[in-house]
């Protein structure tokens, strides 16, 4: 018949494969034992790539028998380490009992064996340094990746052969769950520095358009500063249920939305006087063009849906499929006002620039008409705060 505390350990260490974070791992399993099973403290030695030795990183119980955090470093030399690793320590080494200790200790082979003796008072010393009662090894096939280290019962009564079998399968468990947090981790990791290398990559793409196009200078990263504004007052009803990752395509859209420029004429584009009826044809290709440039990458699924669409307009009018209303993405829509908005407060050889009032005046009257209705709110809300939409334009801020 299982006790309580056997089936809650248990419990415990089924659940430690949910956990993706090693260091929540870890002070959820020692909690569990401490308060469980009655412990003075417990702790646990990890194994640090970096610093090539054991630390104890988390330890729970009593304050003054607990070890603090980073206090206790051992290295692979340390007894207690060598106990479970070095083949020449011919004993029984499931589990490292202080008892048992004491008992090789009188054993006539380490007597006549002073360099298993040294060894042995040596490994007493240590136990004693950290009050471990027992120590409870984590293998990984033939890896030690922790130790686990039990402080003395509250009663003051031994650990039991049951109890010492729970806790070998929990310290199994856990190092296997330490792994996987350890590798989740490092995906993580990687995944921030491959993202940053992207969007690296991203922005100098886009600042190769406004290599091509020389009236659209600062373009680029006025239309995703505005863009995230906008996105960051949109109510939250509106707003999209992975919030992060919509903010991220929005962020990588805004600075592509212009980049089926590339395959616009310069002649075209850097055109002094207005365009003609037909060079309007060919500019208003660029959305599709960009679209077929970035459709080769499966991760820009949604951002596909702002490049090709931010020139739509609410009212139907707009290009390249004139959608309306709901059919124009979200995306899109932010980008198309963002971007009209900054088209309008630039000087251009055909068009001298509106002034902030002028601007809002224009982008009102267009309320139901170009933009949506939502999106305008979202954007007028940046200038009724008390900073004003001036400061929001004129302000450095990070794409």
């Amino acid at each position: 018949m299982k006790s309580e505390h056997q089936k809650y350990l248990e419990k415990a260490a089924r659940q430690t494969i949910l956990i993706h974070r090693s260091d929540t791992l870890i002070r959820l399993i020692l909690r569990t034992i401490v308060a469980n099973m009655g412990l003075d403290h417990a702790g646990m030695f990890i194994y640090d790539n970096k610093r090539h030795e054991y630390i104890v990183k988390i330890s729970r119980g009593a304050s003054g028998t607990k070890i603090p955090a980073n206090f206790a470093k051992i290295g692979h030399d340390n007894p207690i380490i060598r106990y479970f690793t070095d083949r020449k320590i011919n004993f029984p080494k499931e589990n490292l009992l202080q008892d048992n200790v004491n008992s090789f200790l009188k054993n006539q082979r380490v007597k006549r064996d002073k360099r298993l003796k040294n060894f042995f008072e040596d490994l007493k010393f240590n136990l004693s340094l950290y009050n471990a009662k027992a120590c409870i090894p984590g293998f990984f096939r033939q890896e030690l990746i922790g130790v686990l280290f039990l402080g003395e019962k509250k009663n003051k009564s031994k650990l039991g052969e049951d109890e010492l079998g729970v806790l070998s399968v929990l310290a199994s468990d856990v190092v296997m769950s330490l792994k996987n947090a350890w590798l989740i981790e490092d995906l993580n990791n990687q995944l921030k520095i491959n993202q940053r290398l992207f969007l690296q990559t991203v922005a100098a793409l886009a600042s190769s358009i406004e290599a091509k196009d020389k009236y659209t200078i600062g373009h680029t990263e006025r239309v995703v500063k505005y863009s995230l504004g906008i996105a960051q007052h949109l109510p939250h009803k509106s707003r999209p249920g992975d919030w992060k990752k919509f903010i991220q395509d929005l962020r990588i859209a805004a600075l592509l939305h212009d980049i089926g420029k590339i395959g616009i004429p310069e002649n075209i584009l850097n055109k002094t006087s207005s365009l003609n009826e037909e060079e309007r044809a060919v500019i208003k290709n660029h959305p599709l063009i960009g679209a077929n440039i970035l459709k080769q990458i499966e991760e820009f699924k949604d951002v596909l849906l702002g490049v090709r669409h931010h020139h739509e307009r609410y009212d139907g009018s707009g290009y390249p499929f004139g959608l309306k209303r709901r059919q124009i993405p979200l995306i899109a829509a932010i980008i198309s006002l963002a971007d009209a908005f900054d088209a309008m407060t630039i000087d251009r050889p055909y068009q001298k620039a509106l002034n902030l009032e002028e601007a809002l005046i224009e982008i009102k009257k267009n309320r139901g008409k170009q933009f949506s209705p939502l999106i305008i709110d979202a954007f007028l809300k940046i200038y009724s705060k008390r900073s004003g939409l001036k400061s929001f334009v004129k302000g450095n801020n990070q794409v």
